[in-house]
């Protein structure tokens, strides 16, 4: 048996691990820079409306409004309702993902303002369907603004935060929510969104099966080589 091919064995072999890793389908998130609705957005200004991807409407802001400078782009959404109430919140339903695969989510918090002296603007993640992950609070950085209800900078200080979800279907909607507890402290930044597998997943019934034929297909070829060496 020549070079070329155990080469292809191999590569059969590594394409089916990586594979039952990952899964399958495609997984991404849609519109996580908030980017493709930059055209209904004013420069340094705010639109309300449908946002592609997203399940809710919602509040975009422009980089430059009140100083604000996004992680990414020019456009990042709100987790708020623009007269700090709390409670408002963002939710996408994700697809092509594997059963019993673990996902990491990606994402970047900042806060509005600095309103009330030892408020932290706070977050709640989690999954509303398709897993059953425990929910997860995170606390955005505080601006910049040291004066309550101040004229800026707002969304100038922004944190990269993880939140990780074993998925039970093919496809899960997250949420974000800005907590209660937020209550007067100024509306969330949200921006940058993505999604990748993490370990600890447990491969799908196929993805064990493309594992097995991989490493099939590299014992038989190792085999005929062993043989062909002795004749």
């Amino acid at each position: 048996m020549n070079s070329r091919t155990l080469s292809v064995a191999l590569c059969a072999l590594t394409a089916s691990i990586a594979l039952s890793a990952t899964g399958a389908g495609a997984v991404g998130i849609v519109n996580g820079g908030f980017e493709a609705d930059a055209a209904s957005v004013p420069a340094s200004g705010v639109y309300f409306g449908a946002i592609t991807g997203w399940n809710s409407p919602g509040y975009l802001i422009s980089a430059g409004y009140y100083s604000a400078t996004p992680p990414e782009g020019r456009i990042f959404a709100l987790l708020g309702n623009g007269i700090d109430t709390g409670g408002y919140h963002l939710s996408q339903t994700i697809t092509g993902l594997t059963s019993g695969s673990r996902y990491t989510v990606q994402f970047s918090l900042a806060s509005e303002d600095f309103v009330i002296p030892g408020t932290i603007e706070q977050v709640n993640v989690w999954m509303s369907a398709g897993s059953t992950s425990a929910s997860q609070l995170y606390s955005a950085p505080v601006s910049s603004n040291t004066t309550p209800y101040g004229s800026g900078p707002l969304w100038d200080h922004w944190g990269v935060f993880n939140y990780s979800f074993l998925a039970n279907a093919a496809s899960a909607t997250i949420d974000f929510q800005q907590t209660a507890a937020t209550r007067g402290s100024g509306d969330t930044g949200l921006d940058k969104l993505s999604i990748f597998a993490a370990s600890g997943g447990v491969p799908e019934p196929g993805s064990w099966a493309l594992m097995l034929i991989g490493f099939g297909a590299l014992g038989a070829t190792l085999r005929r080589r062993r043989a062909m060496v002795a004749a």
